[in-house]
């Protein structure tokens, strides 16, 4: 029989162990057609945050392989998110070390030695996003160029794979742009593919996508032409299947306000959406980090896709007259690729947290589990499954987000009382939350809170109109829509609507800052986690990626229109602050520096306000250590208790 004990004070088998300690991040997947075999990228916090590429043998008798030694990590900080730290083909496996961001190469995935350096030491230097020649000579990948703080320049470079005695320096073969990604070598290595965009864009907003002629021996590009782009963005460029579509080169474009899949037939020129009718719905999503996966090809051609429809995660199949078949739904996808007709997902659901899969192509079932994030068992009656909700929001529109009831088999609480809120912030602000369960969330509903996760106004997967709610407006959009979210959840008698609490990290602690500053009469308190308090000073420090972002987010240049950067900054108006505040900052982030942090707090604690204070020593933006996974969720947790008083 469930014992009678407030809301907030259950007691709960999920831990911050279950998802600190015992559990890795699934990152990336990749595949070596040639060698046929699967490759992921995982980070394990247990061992300091490091990245682990895994090599995935074939047969009865799989095993996985730790392809790169243990004293090296397999990371990028190219744009400062990185992303896409390894590449692999015919058994080779070349991989960018988070140390010193040199390019190694590891002859035999399956069986490693020694990395061997393919790039010389340098203090500015980051590699990422290579693409291996299928000539096994070289790569082509991305150089990031840290020559001082101010002057970064960005290219795309010819990497010898033949290194013997000391790396040569690169070979410069693209340049002229602020930002390039996705170089991508056609099968018969005769042509390169590649997105460039310049500032003030990113790369969801206005990209293109380029093709070229390669020439192996002067390891340049020729004939250089742009396929799509322009007033619109690009993403995941990928060339079909030797064996049935050597010639076209797929792609996603926002083009009709969703990420649809289009194919460029390189000989003629020659341009087609692939879906005989666009959907409201995304195949891509905007490219934070590098080497993103979300759609492949089965041998026949027919090309395999995740996307999103109405909210709702699905897997399809697309056939070469532009006709859909639905293959699964409710799956919700971070990565796709195929090996022939073999599947394999990095996927999870609302009952499941991130997996590697192996699907069958012909229904959609799950084959085989290759890896878990998590290797805790959780039984099923402690798990709070998200429910979509709509609600209405300011110039009578509608925002969307996901509930979280409270639920614990052990436990209900007395009759008449309600439950506090946690209202969760994303980052970004394009980013979104999607409905795979996640055990750092379970530990709050399993302990007696409500969770909304909440996809405001300028959230990705709604289509590039609703991105767009918060050009000019940030700040202003997030803030009321997470609001409208907490206090549609209280006027429904879901929620205490005194013990609403918000919480979020990078542009999601920008969220939680503005709205204890700018609606001090919704939250009882909020946690910011690397979060921006002076848009100001963001927009003249931060780093190269991002240096012109808050330019569309809102409505022009600090230069220009300075008073609405000191309009839009909570450290303007701590004043208004009435609610206690906890603020968790990494001492070496780059994205968000530490002063963020420490003018608020020393405003708040000026002005007699509440304010917490725990700064990460060796975390950068965000945490990849487990202890500090743990310190962040239980400081949080013990504080929202002392604040609401649940005793």
């Amino acid at each position: 029989m469930a014992q009678e004990r407030r809301f907030g004070l259950w007691d709960s088998p999920i831990t911050t162990d279950s998802f600190a300690t015992a559990a890795v991040g699934l990152q990336e997947l990749l595949v070596d057609r040639e060698k046929g075999t699967l490759v992921h990228i995982e980070l394990r916090p247990a061992e300091m945050g490091r990245n682990v590429i895994i090599a995935h043998t074939k047969g009865s008798t799989s095993k996985l392989v730790e392809v790169n030694p243990k004293d090296t990590s397999a990371r990028s900080r190219v744009h400062e998110y990185g992303g896409a730290p390894a590449a692999v083909l015919a058994g080779q496996c070349v991989f960018t070390d988070a140390v010193d961001q040199r390019l190694f190469l590891i002859k035999n995935a399956l069986s490693p030695t020694k990395p061997i350096p393919l790039t010389p030491e340098s203090s500015t230097k980051r590699y990422a996003d290579a693409s291996i020649h299928p000539s096994l000579s070289h790569l082509v990948c991305v150089q990031e160029n840290h020559l001082s703080e101010h002057e970064i320049i960005n290219t795309l470079v010819s990497v010898s794979l033949n290194s013997e005695g000391a790396p040569g320096d690169p070979i410069e073969v693209v340049s002229g742009h602020d930002f390039y990604s996705a170089p991508r070598f056609s099968a018969d290595g005769r042509h390169l593919a590649w997105i460039q965009w310049d500032l003030p864009n990113m790369p969801w907003t206005k990209s293109n996508l380029m093709v070229a002629e390669w020439d192996s021996v002067s390891k340049s590009p020729r004939n250089i032409r742009i396929i799509a782009g322009s007033d619109f963005s690009v993403s995941q460029p990928r060339w079909g299947l030797p064996s049935s579509d050597p010639s076209g080169l797929y792609f996603a474009s926002d083009e009709t306000n969703f990420y649809n899949l289009y194919r460029h037939d390189v000989p003629s020129g020659a341009t087609r959406p692939l879906l005989a009718e666009p959907i409201s719905g995304d195949f891509s999503g905007p490219d934070w980090v590098l080497g993103a996966s979300t759609y492949d090809f089965l041998q026949d051609g027919r090309v395999i896709a995740a996307h999103s429809e109405g909210g709702v995660a699905k897997i399809s199949i697309i056939d070469s007259a532009g006709g859909t078949s639905l293959l699964r739904e409710g799956l919700s996808v971070r990565a796709l690729r195929t090996i022939d007709d073999h599947v394999f997902v990095i996927a999870g659901s609302p009952t499941s947290s991130l997996q590697i899969l192996s699907l069958s192509s012909s229904n959609g079932s799950v084959l085989s589990v290759l890896r878990e994030s998590a290797s805790v068992d959780v039984d099923e009656s402690f798990i709070s499954v998200a429910e979509p909700i709509e609600f209405p929001t300011e110039e009578e529109k509608t925002a969307y987000a996901y509930l979280y009831r409270p639920k614990n088999p052990n436990y209900q609480a007395p009759v008449g009382t309600l439950p506090p809120l946690l209202v969760q912030c994303h980052g970004g602000p394009t980013s979104a939350y999607d409905t795979v369960l996640k055990l750092s969330l379970q530990y709050w509903t399993s302990r007696g809170w409500a969770v909304c996760t909440v996809n405001y106004g300028g959230s990705s997967g709604y289509g590039r109109e609703y991105r767009e709610r918060l050009d000019g407006k940030w700040g202003i959009v997030d803030v009321a829509d997470v609001c409208n979210a907490a206090l549609h959840l209280a006027r429904q008698g879901i929620v205490n609507p005194g013990q609403l609490c918000v919480s979020g990290g990078s542009a999601g602690g920008y969220t939680v800052l503005a709205a204890c500053a700018f609606r001090p009469d919704v939250f009882a308190a909020g946690t910011s986690s690397y979060g921006i308090c002076d848009l100001v000073s963001l927009a003249q420090l931060t780093h190269k990626f991002e240096s012109r972002y808050i330019d569309g987010l809102l409505g022009g240049n600090v230069k220009d229109i300075e008073e609405i950067y000191k309009a839009r900054s909570p450290i303007h108006h701590v004043a208004n602050v009435q609610s206690p505040m906890l603020i968790l900052q990494g001492s070496e982030d780059r994205v968000v520096p530490p002063n963020q942090a420490e003018v608020m707090v020393d405003a708040v604690r000026a002005k007699g306000g509440v304010v917490e204070y725990v700064i990460f020593e060796g975390e950068g933006h965000g945490w990849r250590k487990s202890e500090n996974i743990k310190t962040a969720c239980e400081t949080e947790m013990s504080f929202y208790l002392k604040t609401l008083n649940i005793l």
